[in-house]
């Protein structure tokens, strides 16, 4: 299968609010060898979207480069979703791309009225993260990989990171172009030091095949990363919650102690730590291998594998018992869904919405074939009213003069009220970016950086001149 490698970088880390300002991607054979020309492309920043300090200053992104670009955000997601049409199948690739990238990928196109092609299943959806590949490849032989130790003894795993220690050439550091080619040779390295890993990590790739292995294996070893450290779990399936992720019993825990227990007694014991039900995300790429690796792994080699095979017997035999930490498991999720504000605002309803419905993606491809003039037309025809939304705003950027003085004041008015609040929201604010301001300000004046405080005053300018826009309500 084809591999492609991909990386954006953005002007936040909020994948609801930011906006992408690069994006490259290159298709390899499963050799890593080049079969296309790469995809690289910048954008300005979207005119709704205040940047981040520290995201700007940590990519090294400078005012120029936020307004610089010929292409708007909404031309480089229609290049781009064209361009992954026209590869097809493959896999992708990127270092904490399913995480990141990804989510902020599919916002992009449904910011821009672009059917999805993950989502709409009109690409099989394989990804897989050479995060999570070198996280994994450590544990199963520590000399695959040679990693820098923090001061607290955790490896490090960022990619800027693993290049240095392993020889990979990387140029251009936080440039999605230099960050393709680090990763691709990355994720080759990978491939030819821990073979067993890449091929386990193709077939989980994809969400139903993820599925397959979980359910048909029952135990399976899982790769777990907190606290700085990867871990081993001998994980025992019992179902899928309400996201579809695999519901787990750690084995180095028996069950029997649990099972005469009702309902409150035993919601009390599983929220206690150590956790004795884990969780397997099939979507998002979490590392799962044959049983016989968290098997010969602390404690569960102490334990043995007669005794766990017996403890996961014991869940086979009390189906009862399994059905009653569903209902306490979803009895949960019930309760932490409280009212959040940002989910009401459209950018932050990907997943609460569910698909596009038939008309409205017939919309979409309608819209796509429209002149700009004629888009308003559509403002009143979509069943769901966040592509009205999305609609509207994407006139308000793309053709301000076509919009009438009520729409265009409609969406300035509702970004104004974004953009200026002091309340602690998830997208970047007007106030969020002053204290930014002021605390790299003072940092750089202990420092003495002139550079640094010079390039400060161009991104206030910068700031200045988006509030003009949207003036304080």
């Amino acid at each position: 299968m084809n591999l492609l490698v991909g990386d954006l970088e953005t002007s936040d880390s909020n994948v609801n609010s930011l906006s992408v300002l690069e994006a490259s991607f290159c298709l390899y054979d499963d050799r890593f060898r080049e079969i296309d020309t790469p995809f690289h492309e910048s954008a300005r920043i979207r005119s709704t979207c205040v940047p981040s300090l520290g995201a700007c200053l940590t990519n090294g992104i400078k005012p120029d480069k936020l307004r610089g670009a010929n292409n708007s955000s909404f031309d480089l997601a229609c290049k781009l979703y064209n361009r992954l049409q026209e590869w097809k199948e493959f896999c992708t690739i990127g270092q904490n791309f399913i995480q990141f990238d990804h989510e902020a990928l599919v916002r992009l196109f449904q910011r821009s009225l672009l059917p999805d092609i993950w989502y709409l299943k009109k690409l099989p959806r394989r990804m897989m993260d050479t995060l999570f590949l070198a996280r994994a490849s450590k544990l199963i032989d520590d000399k695959s990989l040679k990693c820098e130790v923090s001061a607290k003894g955790s490896h490090l795993f960022k990619l800027a990171s693993l290049t240095k220690m392993n020889g990979i050439p990387h140029e251009n550091k936080h440039s999605s172009a230099g960050d393709v080619q680090a990763t691709a040779m990355l994720a080759k390295m990978i491939k030819e030091r821990v073979p067993k890993l890449w091929d386990s990590g193709l077939k989980i790739a994809h969400k139903s095949e993820a599925k397959k292995f979980i359910e048909k294996n029952k135990i399976v070893s899982h790769v777990a990363y907190f606290y700085g450290r990867s871990r081993w779990y001998a994980n025992k399936f019992l179902f899928y919650n309400n996201f579809d992720y695999a519901r787990c019993w750690d084995l180095k825990t028996s069950p029997e102690d649990y099972l005469k227990l009702g309902y409150q007694e035993l919601k009390k014991e599983l929220k206690k730590t150590p956790k004795v039900i884990r969780t397997v995300k099939p979507s998002k790429f979490d590392i799962c291998l044959d049983y016989s690796y968290a098997f010969n792994a602390e404690p569960y080699s102490k334990i043995g594998e007669t005794e766990l095979r017996r403890r996961s017997s014991i869940l086979d035999a009390n189906p009862k018992f399994v059905e009653l930490i569903k209902i306490i498991d979803n009895d949960e999720i019930e309760e932490k869904q409280s009212i959040d504000q940002s989910e009401l605002i459209p950018e932050f309803r990907l997943y609460k919405d569910g698909f596009a419905s038939k008309k409205d993606e017939e919309n979409m491809k309608l819209f796509h074939k429209m002149e700009w003039k004629d888009r308003i037309k559509l403002f009143d025809r979509w069943n769901n009213q966040k592509y009205s939304w999305f609609n509207k705003v994407l006139l308000f950027e793309e053709r301000p003069e076509l919009l009438s003085k009520s729409v265009y004041k409609e969406v300035q008015s509702e970004f104004s009220k974004r953009l200026h609040t002091t309340e602690d929201v998830q997208w970047q604010t007007f106030p969020k970016f002053a204290n930014e301001l002021v605390n790299y300000g003072e940092k750089f004046e202990r420092e003495k950086n002139e550079e640094g405080l010079k390039l400060l005053q161009e991104y206030d300018l910068f700031v200045k001149e988006m509030e003009k826009k949207y003036p304080k309500p």
